[in-house]
């Protein structure tokens, strides 16, 4: 199989990537120009190929001319691919970030430490009331923060780069692209290694905790056995311990990667896997440490490679049909975010500079989630007018599994039918679930899976809830620039693509929606996770409907 990213054949070379890459060449401790150029010389090589054949042709010269070879890129593999030098690097790499935490403040290695680039994606700040820095000091008091400490940005770096993530917004997407960039360029840095590329971690195709990321310890190239680096004690039990795997639900690319526009398609990627993967993770679920709360997740260092993964599955859902699905407004394209280089110096990019992994000169391994029959099937659809179809007024989520009866008139109940559904999928049409002004009172740590259930008590998993973007800072509100999403209790609409389920069960007299809780670990009865559930939470939405288009 063929690594993706880049355009094969392209002549031209990356003006970022050619930038930096000399940058680093000259700047970045540990690598040097000869590492450099034997990590680039292949490219160099089959370039140089193609450049010859175009200039053959160009002068007119006959007889049969060689194909032009594709050009070798830069790959991000997964986690589980990774030789036994490559592992080697990372460990390398993260150990010397986690040694720069240390380093005088200010410094260039410092801004090059593990914590200053956690503190890049958000951070718990010391205020409990407005001027909230980033997050509530109250945070270090959910479960799993062992280790972590209130941060206060004292410098003008990193009052320019802290806590400027973003969850909620179109660039979702985008800014974590440019963040992983970034984050790349001081692991090579960190660990000497100019080859050196960040890995994803695969969970569609295996959903435990890769060993590598794992065990507290591993026997080194000495035949010594020594802590690992890339290990923290504060992610789910039945996930720490190898006993269990990410489920399904929380893994599964179907929703998002049945959006046919990047606006759609960013907020459900946004919700899953990438935020369900995160409360799974963490200790207990969604708000938890280090991965299930977002001023915490980026302590831990299986978050680089989760988003890694966003970052390729993201990559994946373009190919199909890149020229309508980039990005294209004017002034998103315009915004600018600022990062640490590999030499450890501030940088300011707009994201338009930085948008396709062509500008940025890698490409990613082959991995799960990227489901070819979906993408052929939706890369020619085109919205049509959209039928709107009531189903339940206001619900109140129960402690254990919620029953919700569907409502539906008699008049469009027919178009719900098993029969119709599966006409409209192969005309192209597809249909929706809609729970509209989904609020909670406090965040109910813990994830709900959502089915729809049809005759004789038949189910199909439509998707799971997550909260964690609840726990992120929002950004994107005048004047709400800091504050917890979760205190402002702030309702929402939350959808997941029905196409199939209602071809396969239809919506008759006694079809129903069913939520129940979830860990979001394979294995673990609903009723562990409603333990969990705060009395408080309250969760509910104001209706629901499905949408035919």
């Amino acid at each position: 199989m063929v690594a993706f990213g880049l355009a094969i054949g392209a002549l031209s070379v990356s003006p970022v990537a050619a930038a930096e890459r000399t940058k680093r060449t000259a700047a970045a401790p540990g690598i040097t120009a000869a590492a450099r150029d034997a990590a680039d010389r292949r490219y160099w090589q089959t370039a140089t190929a193609n450049l010859r054949a175009a200039a053959a042709i160009a002068l007119g010269q006959t007889g049969p001319l060689p194909p032009p070879k594709p050009l070798a890129i830069p790959v991000r593999k997964s986690i589980t691919s990774l030789t036994a030098p490559q592992l080697a690097s990372l460990r390398k790499g993260i150990a010397q970030m986690i040694a720069w935490n240390s380093a005088p403040r200010g410094s260039a290695n410092f801004k090059r430490s593990l914590t200053y680039w956690a503190n890049i994606h958000s951070f718990i700040g010391p205020n409990e009331t407005p001027p909230i820095v980033c997050s509530r000091k109250s945070g270090l008091s959910y479960p799993g923060m062992s280790g972590l400490s209130i941060q206060t940005p004292t410098t003008p770096d990193e009052n320019a780069t802290w806590c400027t993530c973003q969850h909620g917004t179109i660039q979702f997407l985008t800014w974590h692209r440019m963040y992983l960039y970034y984050f790349e360029q001081v692991l090579q840095a960190a660990s000497g290694d100019a080859t050196l590329r960040l890995p994803f971690w695969d969970y569609e195709t295996n959903g435990k905790i890769p060993d590598s990321y794992r065990l507290a310890t591993y026997v080194n190239a000495s035949g010594a056995t020594v802590s690992n680096p890339l290990y923290v004690a504060n992610r789910q039990a039945q996930l720490a311990n190898g006993t269990q795997a990410l489920d399904p639900s929380v893994t599964s690319t179907s929703n998002a990667m049945s959006k046919v526009s990047y606006t759609p398609f960013n907020s459900a990627l946004e919700q899953t896997p990438h935020g369900a993967v995160h409360c799974a993770t963490g200790v207990a679920s969604c708000p938890s440490g280090y991965m299930g709360y977002v001023p915490t997740a980026g302590n831990d260092p299986i978050f680089y490679s989760h988003h890694a993964n966003i970052d390729r599955l993201y990559e994946c859902w373009l190919r199909v049909a890149p020229a309508t699905r980039l990005p294209s407004n004017p002034g998103q394209l315009a915004q600018q975010f600022s990062f640490i280089d590999g030499s450890g110096t501030l940088v300011t990019r707009k994201v338009g500079d930085m948008l396709t992994l062509a500008q940025l000169g890698y490409g990613y391994a082959p991995g799960g989630g990227c489901p070819p029959k979906l993408l052929s099937a939706n890369k020619l659809f085109k919205a049509k007018s959209v039928q709107s179809i009531p189903l339940s007024g206001p619900i109140m989520l129960q402690r254990g599994t919620t029953t919700v009866p569907l409502q539906i008139a008699p008049a469009a109940r027919l178009s719900l039918s098993a029969t119709n559904a599966q006409k409209n999928k192969a005309a192209g049409g597809r249909a929706t679930l809609v729970l509209s002004g989904l609020a909670f009172d406090e965040i109910p740590t813990t994830l709900y899976k959502v089915y729809l259930q049809g005759s004789g008590g038949k189910r199909a998993l439509v998707g799971v809830i997550n909260f964690f973007n609840a726990t992120a800072p929002h950004h994107d509100m005048p004047g709400m620039a800091g504050h917890d999403m979760a205190s402002m209790a702030e309702a929402n609409d939350t959808s997941f693509d029905v196409t199939d389920a209602l071809a396969t069960l239809g919506a008759g007299t006694d079809a129903t929606l069913v939520i129940e809780p979830s860990t979001g670990v394979t294995g673990a009865a609903p009723a562990l996770a409603a333990e969990r559930i705060s009395p408080k939470a309250n969760v509910r939405f104001a209706s629901a409907r499905i949408e035919l288009e």
